[in-house]
C-alpha cells in the first residue's frame, strides 16, 4: 500500500533489494530496535562509532519498535564502506541492504549533515534571510488562499504567466493562464534589484509542502526555463538537499581532467528566505526535500515542520538550452529527460510530479 503524504515512516515502506541489484543506499539491521531496548541516541552513537571514514556518516534513521531498524546514507559506495565498519564491531546485528519505496531521505537528519545558511559551499546558490518581512508573509500568503489551487498533482501548486507540463516537464502550450499576480509585485521588484537573477521573471509556481511531504531530487527542465530561479519561502523553514551527480559537464570530462566528485549539502531555508540557483547550482544541481516531519539544524536544534508554501519565479525559455553542462542538459542531450511514469494526488512515487522548490 502507498504511503500518503505526511504519513509517519515504517518499516512497510522499506524491502529487501531486486535480485541481482548491487549495494543499496539504505541499510537493513536487525536485532536493532526498541523492542531490544535500543534508543535513538544509543543506535545514533553506535553507527557513528562504525562509520569512521569521511563521509560515512548516517543521513537517516528509523528505529523500529521491535528488533529491525533501518539506516539511510548519501549514496550506495557510502553505504557499503558503512557495512563494512559496522559487521566489524558490530557482531550480534545482522546488517543487509534494503531499498525505500519512494527513495526519498526521510526519518531523523543527523546535525552534521546539515549546511550552516550562512556558509552555503554550492557554486552559484544563494540564501537571503529576511527577504520578507513577518507581516508582508502574512498578507502573501492570505493572497495565495485567496486564489483556487490546482489539485492534479500530488501536492497543491498555482501558476502565473505560464504553465507547466508536469506529464512533459516543459511549459504547457495554450491554456488560460493568469499574468503574474499584482500581490507579488513588491517581491518581483525586489528580486530584480538585488541583481542575483539573470534574467527578469515572467512565471511563477506556487507550491504547497504539507508536514511530511517532499520531492525527489531534480534539475528543473534546462529547455523550459532561463538561467535563474528564485524561491521565496513562507510559513515553515525546512532543509533542501542539494546534490551534484559525478559529471557536471563538458568542463569536466575534457581531456585531461578528472570528473568532479559527487557532492551533497543540505541548506536551511528560513522562513520569509529567498532562495537563488543560477549558473551551476541552476544547471548541474540536483534539489529536492526529504519526506519528514521534523528537520535538524547545524547546532542539533529539532525542528517540527509546519505548511510551507512556496514562490518559485523563473523566466520561460523559448529555445532548447544550450548551457556548459551538457551532461545535464535536455536541450543537448534528451536522454536526460526521465518523463514521470505516474501523475495525480494517489500517486505512490513522491517523484511524480518534480520542479518543486
Amino acid at each position: 500500500m502507498a504511503r500518503e503524504p505526511g504519513e509517519p515512516l515504517s518499516s512497510a515502506d522499506f524491502r529487501p533489494p531486486k535480485k541481482g541489484r548491487g549495494p543499496t543506499r539504505h541499510l537493513y539491521l536487525a536485532n536493532c530496535g526498541r523492542g531490544r531496548g535500543d534508543s535513538e541516541e544509543a543506535v545514533l552513537e553506535a553507527l557513528r562509532a562504525a562509520t569512521i571514514s569521511p563521509g560515512s556518516e548516517v543521513q537517516a534513521l528509523y528505529l523500529g519498535d521491535a528488533g529491525v531498524s533501518y539506516a539511510s546514507f548519501a549514496d550506495a559506495e557510502t553505504a557499503k564502506r558503512a557495512k563494512g565498519g559496522l559487521e566489524a564491531a558490530l557482531t550480534s546485528w545482522v546488517i543487509r541492504y534494503a531499498e525505500h519505496d519512494s527513495e526519498g531521505t526521510s526519518g531523523v537528519l543527523l546535525p552534521a549533515s546539515v549546511a550552516s545558511t550562512a556558509h552555503v559551499e554550492v557554486p552559484g546558490l544563494q540564501v537571503l534571510p529576511y527577504f520578507v518581512s513577518d507581516e508582508e508573509a502574512k498578507a502573501l500568503l492570505a493572497a495565495v488562499d485567496a486564489n483556487a489551487w490546482d489539485t492534479t498533482i500530488k501536492r497543491r501548486v498555482q501558476h502565473y504567466g505560464h504553465a507547466f507540463d508536469y506529464a512533459r516537464l516543459t511549459i504547457a502550450e495554450g491554456g488560460d493562464v493568469p499574468e503574474l499576480p499584482s500581490f507579488c509585485g513588491g517581491v518581483v521588484r525586489r528580486i530584480a534589484e538585488s541583481g542575483l537573477m539573470p534574467e527578469q521573471v515572467n512565471q511563477l509556481t506556487i507550491n504547497e509542502y504539507e508536514p511530511g511531504v517532499g520531492i525527489a531530487l531534480h534539475v528543473d527542465t534546462h529547455s523550459a526555463f532561463e538561467d535563474g530561479i528564485a524561491a521565496v519561502t513562507l510559513g515553515s523553514g525546512l532543509v533542501m538537499e542539494f546534490r551534484r551527480p559525478q559529471l557536471i559537464g563538458a568542463a569536466c570530462s575534457s581531456a585531461g581532467s578528472p570528473p568532479a566528485e559527487a557532492s551533497q549539502k543540505n541548506v536551511w531555508l528560513p522562513p520569509n528566505s529567498l532562495l537563488v540557483m543560477s549558473g551551476e547550482a541552476r544547471y548541474a544541481w540536483q534539489h529536492g526535500i526529504a519526506w519528514r516531519k521534523t528537520d535538524c539544524l547545524e547546532e542539533g536544534e529539532v525542528l517540527p515542520r509546519s505548511r510551507r508554501v512556496s514562490l518559485t519565479f523563473r523566466r520561460a525559455r523559448g529555445r532548447p538550452c544550450d548551457c556548459r553542462w551538457p551532461s545535464m542538459c535536455d536541450g543537448q542531450n534528451p536522454e536526460t529527460l526521465v518523463l514521470p511514469s505516474r501523475l495525480g494526488p494517489n500517486s505512490a512515487t513522491e517523484s511524480s510530479a518534480p520542479e518543486g522548490n
